[in-house]
């Protein structure tokens, strides 16, 4: 089987990214499994995948370090319960590819593993804002990109030409032997995917999240969709990921909420979960964003 990981910042698309590439290994009569990681103890994105594609949760710590193992294990799982032609692993916004890579090439896993891949995927947007990231995150986000074999710049009929060609300009120069994609909503084919060998030095293997934090916010009743704004402006700048499902007046069905920093989405959900939002973010003061979501529910 081949191994796809999807590795990027928190909100850069690689859910659609990973639909999209379900979709394709689907038209081609293949079948395809899906790991999917999440930082928290909710995964929010496991909902919003193809029904038909065996799709296992690891959730409540990052697959690059607590959850390591638990990869190996699930890869060699899936191959012997499925026999899928290609398994797609979505990392936590948050996660380092380099120990996710070594996790896909454990003794174990090397006979029945034909290719392994990183698509590293960039969000146009947030690259071109001048967001003033601590160091750590930086080093993190330029990880994520350093070890793929391909790299997407998603989101860039959100950007202007110029804004456009100056995150073309900083894919090249940093990573001048690695070929990029421009695609919108992450939809693109595996023929994007170029394979390279991966050469990975020991001393470069670090962790860069250690200050990154997660919040759930539980939500017993319907709120209004003007609170829920209000409430997301009010968040701090430490906050870079936003997402749930949340019940909104006025809506019939419940609501998945998508936000990135100047991004925010809000659209029905062909589903009934419990409604419940996720904050990641850096540092996180805890206290502060209950206070916040708090009065969201008063408002309502």
């Amino acid at each position: 089987m081949d191994i796809v990981v999807l590795t990027g910042f928190l909100g850069s698309g690689k859910t659609s990214l990973l639909n999209a590439l379900v979709r394709d290994v689907k038209s081609k009569q293949q079948k395809a499994a899906v790991i999917m990681n999440d930082f928290g103890h909710q995964n929010v994105d496991a909902h919003l995948v193809d029904e038909e594609v065996e799709v296992m949760p690891l959730t409540n710590g990052c697959v690059c370090c607590t959850l390591k193992e638990d990869l190996t294990a699930q890869l060699h799982e899936i191959y012997l319960e499925h026999q899928p032609d290609i398994v797609f692993v979505e990392c936590s916004g948050v996660a380092h590819p380099v120990e996710v890579l070594d996790a896909c090439l454990t003794p174990v896993l090397t006979p029945i593993t034909t290719h392994v891949d990183i698509l590293g995927i960039l969000d146009a947007v947030s690259i071109s804002d001048d967001r003033d990231y601590p160091e750590d995150i930086q080093q993190l986000m330029y990880a994520q990109l350093k070890y793929s074999s391909t790299i997407l710049v998603n989101k860039i009929d959100l950007v202007d030409t110029t804004a456009l060609l100056e995150v073309i300009d900083y894919v090249q120069h940093t990573f001048p032997n690695i070929p990029y994609q421009l695609t919108q909503y992450g939809d693109v084919t595996l023929d994007v995917m170029q394979h390279q060998s991966q050469h990975i030095s020991g001393h470069e293997v670090a962790h860069h999240h250690s200050h990154l934090n997660h919040f759930i916010y539980e939500i017993e009743t319907a709120i209004r969709q003007h609170a829920l704004l209000e409430c997301i402006k009010q968040l701090p700048g430490t906050v870079y990921r936003v997402k749930g499902f949340v019940n909104i007046e006025g809506y019939q069905q419940q609501c998945i909420v998508q936000f990135v920093p100047n991004q925010l989405d809000i659209k029905p959900a062909a589903m009934q979960l419990p409604s419940y939002i996720v904050v990641i973010g850096y540092q996180l003061d805890v206290v502060q964003l209950k206070e916040i979501f708090d009065e969201m529910v008063i408002s309502s």
